[in-house]
């Protein structure tokens, strides 16, 4: 399955397995869904602040202060049936939109401090 992902300090179009179990090692554990539009969705590690991990994107979803996501995640289509699909070139406008990679020390810090607030 082709995502848009965020993976360490990369971001961009990778190929995951579309099985339950390759996205939850892409993670990093259990995996949680968070809806960008009705049929594009984010994937993330469920436990993200449980395990400590490190700031990856902020999410505006239409809030005061955007959401932080931390650890690797990536971003799909479903089909309407729970069943994850393919990102699509023309949903590269939405992500841009919604989603801030904190690929800086600086964009980390500040998201920590966002966090926090």
């Amino acid at each position: 399955m082709r995502v848009y992902a965020f993976k360490g300090d990369s971001k961009g179009f990778m190929e995951i397995e579309n099985t339950l179990e390759a996205e939850q090692a892409f993670v990093g554990g259990l995996i949680e869904k968070v809806a960008l539009t009705e049929r594009i969705d984010l994937i993330c590690n469920e436990e993200f602040l449980l395990q400590g991990l490190e700031p990856r994107v902020a999410m505006d979803l239409g809030g005061k202060l955007p959401q932080i996501i931390c650890g690797d995640c990536f971003i799909c289509r479903h089909d309407g049936r729970g069943n994850f699909v393919s990102i699509r070139e023309e949903d590269l406008e939405l992500i841009a939109k919604k989603i801030i990679h904190l690929d800086t020390p600086l964009s980390k810090l500040l998201a920590v401090i966002t966090m926090l607030a």
